[in-house]
Order: structure tokens, then C-alpha cells, then sequence
């Protein structure tokens, strides 16, 4: 993925556009990757637009603005930064039927895991809440706590 104004592509010729997994590049380079290619634009996602929804699938908008929020998965000290890792509420859903809450998909509740560490998010003893959207406190089955946000993780006494 390209970030970068469509003005900017068709106009400017000084500026710079960021890549993902690359980094900030020239407009000028940008527009040589592209020259030869068919180029799909998405609109800009704000993550504090979007309304919850009473669903326990996320939604592909909402797995977009996570993974631009949150690139990498959230258990502590981990570093995929893969598009394929599993989005999982933070907050176990409960169907509104069974008396869960209007709203509990948001992107507040919502961060990546591998698949590995959603399992022991799910079935083991470690324990997570999400005070802030992008901000993870864990607590390990060991009583150790965590907090994982888009700096990593840092140990708290």
C-alpha cells in the first residue's frame, strides 16, 4: 500500500509518499513503481468515524483502519506486522440475543493477533483490556502486566 494525495501524485514531483513495509520514498521513485501498473484507490480511513456494529464478524473497513492503527500483532513483545493475522474483540463478543451489549464491534474493541496468540488470548490464562484504542494491557498467568501500544512493549512494575 501507497500513502499518498492523488494531488500529489499527479502534481507534485518533490514530495513523498510512504510505503508500507518500505518507508518514505520520493514522489519521483513512486511514480517510476507505478508507471506500468493498474493502481486501486481507497478513500482515507479515519478510524474515529466509524460506528459500531452488533456483529461479531469485522467488517473489512474496520480490519483495514485497525491494521493502519495497530500494524503489528498485540500479544506482548511480538512483531508480525502481516495483513493476515486474525482481528479478535478485545472484550470477548457476546451475542446481543444472549444479553451482550448494541455496538461491542468498534475499533476500540478490536486488535491483530496471529492465530497463535489468539488461541492463548482466548483459551489460556493470560488477560488483556484495551483502555484506549491502540493501547493493550496484559496481564500474564504469572501476574506479570504489559502494556503493548505502537511504540511495543514495555514491562510495568
Amino acid at each position: 500500500m501507497i500513502d499518498i494525495s492523488r494531488e500529489a501524485l499527479l502534481r507534485d514531483t518533490a514530495g513523498v509518499a510512504r510505503v508500507e513495509d518500505i518507508g518514505p520514498v520520493t514522489l519521483d521513485q513512486t511514480k517510476r513503481w507505478l508507471r506500468h501498473c493498474n493502481v486501486t484507490v481507497k478513500p482515507v480511513v479515519l478510524p474515529e468515524a466509524m460506528t459500531p456494529v452488533d456483529s461479531y464478524e469485522v467488517p473489512d473497513r474496520f480490519r483495514e483502519a485497525v491494521h493502519l492503527m495497530t500494524p503489528a500483532d498485540v500479544f506482548p513483545f511480538s512483531a508480525n506486522t502481516s495483513r493476515k493475522q486474525d482481528i479478535d474483540h478485545s472484550v470477548p463478543y457476546v451475542a446481543p440475543d444472549k444479553g451482550g451489549p448494541p455496538g461491542q464491534t468498534r475499533i476500540g474493541n478490536l486488535g491483530p493477533f496471529v492465530r497463535f496468540h489468539h488461541r492463548v488470548k482466548t483459551h489460556g490464562r493470560w488477560q488483556v483490556k484495551q483502555p484506549y484504542p491502540g493501547i493493550f494491557i496484559w496481564r500474564s498467568p504469572h501476574g506479570r502486566y504489559f502494556v503493548v501500544d505502537h511504540t511495543g512493549t514495555r514491562r510495568l512494575p
